[in-house]
Protein backbone atom coordinates (compact mmCIF):
# COMPACT_ATOMS: atom_id res chain seq x y z
CA UNK A 1 0.00 0.00 0.00
CA UNK A 2 1.36 3.33 -0.94
CA UNK A 3 1.62 5.99 1.77
CA UNK A 4 2.72 9.56 2.09
CA UNK A 5 6.42 9.52 2.90
CA UNK A 6 7.30 11.81 6.07
CA UNK A 7 10.92 13.52 6.41
CA UNK A 8 11.00 13.50 9.74
CA UNK A 9 14.65 15.52 9.89
CA UNK A 10 12.87 18.47 7.75
CA UNK A 11 9.70 18.02 10.16
CA UNK A 12 12.28 18.72 13.33
CA UNK A 13 14.25 21.22 11.41
CA UNK A 14 17.58 19.70 11.52
CA UNK A 15 20.26 17.68 9.58
CA UNK A 16 20.34 14.45 9.38
CA UNK A 17 23.70 13.88 10.57
CA UNK A 18 22.64 16.21 13.64
CA UNK A 19 23.43 14.73 17.27
CA UNK A 20 20.98 13.33 19.65
CA UNK A 21 21.52 16.33 21.61
CA UNK A 22 20.51 18.83 19.01
CA UNK A 23 17.32 16.54 17.83
CA UNK A 24 16.25 16.23 21.75
CA UNK A 25 16.96 20.39 21.51
CA UNK A 26 14.58 20.92 18.72
CA UNK A 27 11.68 18.83 19.47
CA UNK A 28 11.81 20.37 22.83
CA UNK A 29 11.54 23.60 21.44
CA UNK A 30 8.92 22.68 18.65
CA UNK A 31 6.43 21.15 21.52
CA UNK A 32 6.68 23.83 23.77
CA UNK A 33 5.72 26.22 20.61
CA UNK A 34 2.77 23.70 19.34
CA UNK A 35 1.77 22.26 22.38
CA UNK A 36 -2.12 22.67 22.22
CA UNK A 37 -2.21 23.60 26.34
CA UNK A 38 -0.25 26.54 25.07
CA UNK A 39 -1.26 26.61 21.32
CA UNK A 40 -5.29 27.22 20.52
CA UNK A 41 -4.26 27.99 16.87
CA UNK A 42 -5.67 25.70 14.24
CA UNK A 43 -3.46 23.41 13.07
CA UNK A 44 -1.19 23.22 15.97
CA UNK A 45 -2.42 19.74 17.74
CA UNK A 46 -1.50 18.04 13.91
CA UNK A 47 1.33 19.92 14.00
CA UNK A 48 2.33 19.14 17.45
CA UNK A 49 1.74 15.22 16.75
CA UNK A 50 3.42 14.80 13.97
CA UNK A 51 6.64 16.29 16.08
CA UNK A 52 6.20 14.05 18.73
CA UNK A 53 5.80 11.26 15.80
CA UNK A 54 9.40 12.67 14.39
CA UNK A 55 10.64 12.48 17.59
CA UNK A 56 9.54 8.92 18.69
CA UNK A 57 11.56 8.26 15.80
CA UNK A 58 14.59 10.00 15.42
CA UNK A 59 14.93 10.11 19.84
CA UNK A 60 15.44 6.29 19.72
CA UNK A 61 18.49 4.94 18.21
CA UNK A 62 16.82 1.54 17.01
CA UNK A 63 13.79 3.63 15.10
CA UNK A 64 16.54 5.75 13.81
CA UNK A 65 19.00 3.80 12.52
CA UNK A 66 16.24 2.04 10.65
CA UNK A 67 14.57 4.76 9.23
CA UNK A 68 18.12 6.19 7.78
CA UNK A 69 18.14 2.60 5.93
CA UNK A 70 15.70 4.36 3.75
CA UNK A 71 17.95 6.55 2.40
CA UNK A 72 18.11 10.71 2.02
CA UNK A 73 16.76 10.55 -1.65
CA UNK A 74 12.76 10.85 -0.36
CA UNK A 75 10.74 13.89 -0.64
CA UNK A 76 8.47 15.14 2.22
CA UNK A 77 4.40 14.02 1.17
CA UNK A 78 6.07 11.85 -2.04
CA UNK A 79 4.49 8.51 -3.22
CA UNK A 80 6.49 6.07 -0.64
CA UNK A 81 5.88 2.04 -0.65
CA UNK A 82 8.23 0.12 1.79
CA UNK A 83 11.01 -2.43 0.53
CA UNK A 84 10.56 -5.93 0.39
CA UNK A 85 11.46 -7.45 3.76
CA UNK A 86 10.26 -4.58 6.12
CA UNK A 87 6.37 -6.45 6.63
CA UNK A 88 5.26 -7.66 10.07
CA UNK A 89 7.81 -5.42 12.06
CA UNK A 90 7.13 -4.39 14.91
CA UNK A 91 8.92 -1.96 17.24
CA UNK A 92 8.17 -1.29 20.75
CA UNK A 93 6.71 2.16 21.89
CA UNK A 94 8.11 4.01 24.69
CA UNK A 95 9.92 6.75 26.40
CA UNK A 96 12.74 8.26 24.44
CA UNK A 97 13.86 11.07 27.18
CA UNK A 98 11.80 14.06 26.31
CA UNK A 99 9.80 14.52 29.69
CA UNK A 100 7.08 16.94 29.65
CA UNK A 101 5.75 16.10 26.21
CA UNK A 102 3.18 13.05 25.93
CA UNK A 103 1.85 11.81 22.63
CA UNK A 104 -1.78 10.67 25.13
CA UNK A 105 -4.77 12.08 23.97
CA UNK A 106 -2.99 13.35 19.97
CA UNK A 107 -4.20 10.21 18.43
CA UNK A 108 -2.31 7.60 17.03
CA UNK A 109 0.61 7.12 14.50
CA UNK A 110 0.75 8.00 10.73
CA UNK A 111 0.21 5.40 8.07
CA UNK A 112 3.99 5.77 6.97
CA UNK A 113 5.28 5.44 10.37
CA UNK A 114 3.19 1.79 10.97
CA UNK A 115 4.42 1.11 7.24
CA UNK A 116 7.89 0.67 8.86
CA UNK A 117 7.93 0.22 12.66
CA UNK A 118 4.94 -2.24 12.26
CA UNK A 119 1.18 -1.81 13.69
CA UNK A 120 1.56 -0.43 17.06
CA UNK A 121 -1.82 -1.52 18.53
CA UNK A 122 -0.26 -4.65 19.77
CA UNK A 123 2.12 -4.66 22.62
CA UNK A 124 2.76 -0.66 21.62
CA UNK A 125 1.19 2.61 23.58
CA UNK A 126 -2.50 2.78 24.50
CA UNK A 127 -3.49 6.30 24.41
CA UNK A 128 -6.77 6.79 26.89
CA UNK A 129 -7.31 10.45 25.63
CA UNK A 130 -7.68 11.32 29.61
CA UNK A 131 -4.01 12.57 29.64
CA UNK A 132 -2.25 9.64 30.76
CA UNK A 133 -0.38 7.01 28.42
CA UNK A 134 0.01 3.45 28.79
CA UNK A 135 3.76 2.15 28.51
CA UNK A 136 4.60 -1.73 27.73
CA UNK A 137 4.95 -3.38 30.96
CA UNK A 138 8.14 -4.03 32.82
CA UNK A 139 8.02 -7.15 34.93
CA UNK A 140 5.06 -7.35 36.84
CA UNK A 141 4.24 -3.37 37.34
CA UNK A 142 1.85 -0.86 35.20
CA UNK A 143 2.93 2.40 34.40
CA UNK A 144 1.74 5.39 33.42
CA UNK A 145 1.86 8.77 32.68
CA UNK A 146 -0.08 11.75 34.44
CA UNK A 147 0.22 15.36 32.76
CA UNK A 148 0.25 18.61 35.17
CA UNK A 149 -0.03 21.87 35.20
CA UNK A 150 2.89 23.57 36.85
CA UNK A 151 0.71 24.66 39.30
CA UNK A 152 -0.77 21.50 40.09
CA UNK A 153 2.35 20.10 40.58
CA UNK A 154 3.91 23.06 42.72
CA UNK A 155 0.31 22.75 45.00
CA UNK A 156 -0.12 19.08 45.24
CA UNK A 157 -2.52 17.52 46.53
CA UNK A 158 -5.78 14.99 45.43
CA UNK A 159 -6.66 13.93 42.24
CA UNK A 160 -8.56 11.19 40.86
CA UNK A 161 -7.69 9.61 37.66
CA UNK A 162 -8.99 6.60 35.85
CA UNK A 163 -6.65 4.51 33.92
CA UNK A 164 -8.04 2.56 30.87
CA UNK A 165 -6.79 -1.10 29.71
CA UNK A 166 -6.32 -2.23 26.38
CA UNK A 167 -10.17 -3.58 26.31
CA UNK A 168 -11.56 -0.01 27.06
CA UNK A 169 -12.25 -0.58 30.93
CA UNK A 170 -11.30 2.11 33.31
CA UNK A 171 -10.65 1.77 37.10
CA UNK A 172 -10.70 4.81 38.99
CA UNK A 173 -8.02 5.63 42.04
CA UNK A 174 -7.49 8.52 44.48
CA UNK A 175 -3.67 9.62 44.44
CA UNK A 176 -2.20 11.89 46.59
CA UNK A 177 0.57 14.07 44.88
CA UNK A 178 3.34 15.63 47.05
CA UNK A 179 3.45 19.96 46.54
CA UNK A 180 5.72 20.77 44.81
CA UNK A 181 6.79 17.45 42.75
CA UNK A 182 9.19 17.50 40.33
CA UNK A 183 8.80 16.60 36.44
CA UNK A 184 9.86 12.71 36.24
CA UNK A 185 8.87 11.93 39.57
CA UNK A 186 7.27 8.13 39.84
CA UNK A 187 4.44 7.59 42.50
CA UNK A 188 4.39 3.72 43.14
CA UNK A 189 0.38 2.26 44.06
CA UNK A 190 1.36 -1.18 45.89
CA UNK A 191 -0.67 -4.24 44.35
CA UNK A 192 -2.54 -1.63 42.07
CA UNK A 193 -1.69 -3.07 38.78
CA UNK A 194 -3.14 -5.73 36.76
CA UNK A 195 -0.42 -7.93 38.02
CA UNK A 196 1.56 -6.08 40.57
CA UNK A 197 2.39 -2.77 41.69
CA UNK A 198 0.71 0.90 39.27
CA UNK A 199 3.60 3.19 38.84
CA UNK A 200 2.51 7.09 37.97
CA UNK A 201 5.26 9.18 36.44
CA UNK A 202 4.69 12.21 36.49
CA UNK A 203 5.13 14.75 33.54
CA UNK A 204 4.51 18.77 33.64
CA UNK A 205 2.95 20.53 31.02
CA UNK A 206 4.74 23.68 29.37
CA UNK A 207 4.34 27.25 30.89
CA UNK A 208 3.57 30.25 29.52
CA UNK A 209 5.97 32.03 31.97
CA UNK A 210 8.53 29.54 33.87
CA UNK A 211 10.27 26.69 32.32
CA UNK A 212 11.12 23.20 34.26
CA UNK A 213 14.66 22.04 34.32
CA UNK A 214 14.92 19.30 36.41
CA UNK A 215 14.18 20.98 40.10
CA UNK A 216 14.86 24.76 39.18
CA UNK A 217 12.69 26.92 37.56
CA UNK A 218 13.99 29.36 34.95
CA UNK A 219 11.98 32.58 34.29
CA UNK A 220 13.01 35.97 32.28
CA UNK A 221 12.35 39.52 33.84
CA UNK A 222 12.40 42.22 30.58
CA UNK A 223 14.30 45.52 32.12
CA UNK A 224 14.26 49.11 30.38
CA UNK A 225 17.55 50.53 28.81
CA UNK A 226 16.97 53.06 31.61
CA UNK A 227 16.15 50.28 34.78
CA UNK A 228 18.91 48.37 33.81
CA UNK A 229 21.63 50.75 34.13
CA UNK A 230 20.35 53.00 36.68
CA UNK A 231 19.13 49.73 38.71
CA UNK A 232 15.69 48.90 39.92
CA UNK A 233 13.62 47.12 42.57
CA UNK A 234 11.31 44.40 40.56
CA UNK A 235 8.21 42.69 40.91
CA UNK A 236 8.59 39.17 40.12
CA UNK A 237 5.41 36.71 39.73
CA UNK A 238 5.69 33.74 41.56
CA UNK A 239 3.99 30.29 41.85
CA UNK A 240 3.18 31.08 45.33
CA UNK A 241 2.55 34.95 45.30
CA UNK A 242 5.37 38.03 44.38
CA UNK A 243 9.09 38.73 45.39
CA UNK A 244 10.60 41.78 45.20
CA UNK A 245 14.21 41.61 43.17
CA UNK A 246 16.64 44.52 43.75
CA UNK A 247 18.43 44.66 40.31
CA UNK A 248 21.92 46.68 40.88
CA UNK A 249 22.96 49.46 38.04
CA UNK A 250 24.60 48.27 35.25
CA UNK A 251 23.08 44.87 34.90
CA UNK A 252 23.48 43.47 31.59
CA UNK A 253 21.51 40.94 29.48
CA UNK A 254 21.52 37.95 30.15
CA UNK A 255 22.44 38.66 33.82
CA UNK A 256 21.10 35.50 35.95
CA UNK A 257 19.61 36.25 39.25
CA UNK A 258 18.76 33.07 41.95
CA UNK A 259 16.02 32.72 44.55
CA UNK A 260 16.78 30.39 46.35
CA UNK A 261 14.39 27.50 47.24
CA UNK A 262 11.76 28.74 44.72
CA UNK A 263 11.94 25.79 42.50
CA UNK A 264 10.53 22.17 42.77
CA UNK A 265 11.56 19.13 44.92
CA UNK A 266 14.72 17.64 45.01
CA UNK A 267 15.74 14.19 47.37
CA UNK A 268 16.26 14.65 51.07
CA UNK A 269 13.32 17.48 51.35
CA UNK A 270 15.43 20.22 49.71
CA UNK A 271 14.17 22.22 46.99
CA UNK A 272 15.50 23.42 43.61
CA UNK A 273 15.84 27.08 42.91
CA UNK A 274 14.15 29.89 40.81
CA UNK A 275 16.68 31.11 38.01
CA UNK A 276 15.82 34.60 36.68
CA UNK A 277 17.95 35.64 33.32
CA UNK A 278 17.58 39.75 32.36
CA UNK A 279 16.34 40.69 29.22
CA UNK A 280 17.14 44.49 28.42
CA UNK A 281 14.25 45.46 25.96
CA UNK A 282 15.32 48.05 23.15
CA UNK A 283 12.64 50.36 22.15
CA UNK A 284 12.34 49.37 18.20
CA UNK A 285 10.04 52.91 17.67
CA UNK A 286 10.89 54.75 20.31
CA UNK A 287 9.16 58.13 20.53
CA UNK A 288 10.30 61.21 19.14
CA UNK A 289 11.61 62.55 23.05
CA UNK A 290 12.81 59.13 23.71
CA UNK A 291 14.86 59.40 20.33
CA UNK A 292 15.94 62.61 21.73
CA UNK A 293 17.06 61.62 25.08
CA UNK A 294 18.95 58.69 23.72
CA UNK A 295 20.57 61.09 20.59
CA UNK A 296 22.21 63.24 23.55
CA UNK A 297 23.43 60.38 25.78
CA UNK A 298 24.75 59.13 22.60
CA UNK A 299 26.74 62.57 22.10
CA UNK A 300 27.81 61.98 25.75
CA UNK A 301 29.40 58.80 25.19
CA UNK A 302 31.41 59.92 22.08
CA UNK A 303 32.30 63.31 24.17
CA UNK A 304 33.33 60.96 26.97
CA UNK A 305 36.08 58.86 24.47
Amino acid sequence: MSVKYKDYYEILGVERNSSDAAIKKAYRKLARQFHPDVNQTSGAQARFQEISEAYEVLGDPEKRKRYDQLGANWQQGQDFTPPPGWENVHFEFGDNGAPGFGFSGQGGFSDFFASIFGDMADGGAFHSGKGFRRSPPQAANEEVELALSLEEAWNGGKKRISVYNSAGASKTYNLNIPARIRDGAKLRMKNQGSAGDLIVRISIKPHPRFRVSGADLETTLNLSPPEAVLGTKAELPLLNGRAELRVPPGTPSGKKFKLKGQGLGKQGGRFGDLLVTVAVEIPAQPTPAERDLYEKLLALRRNRN
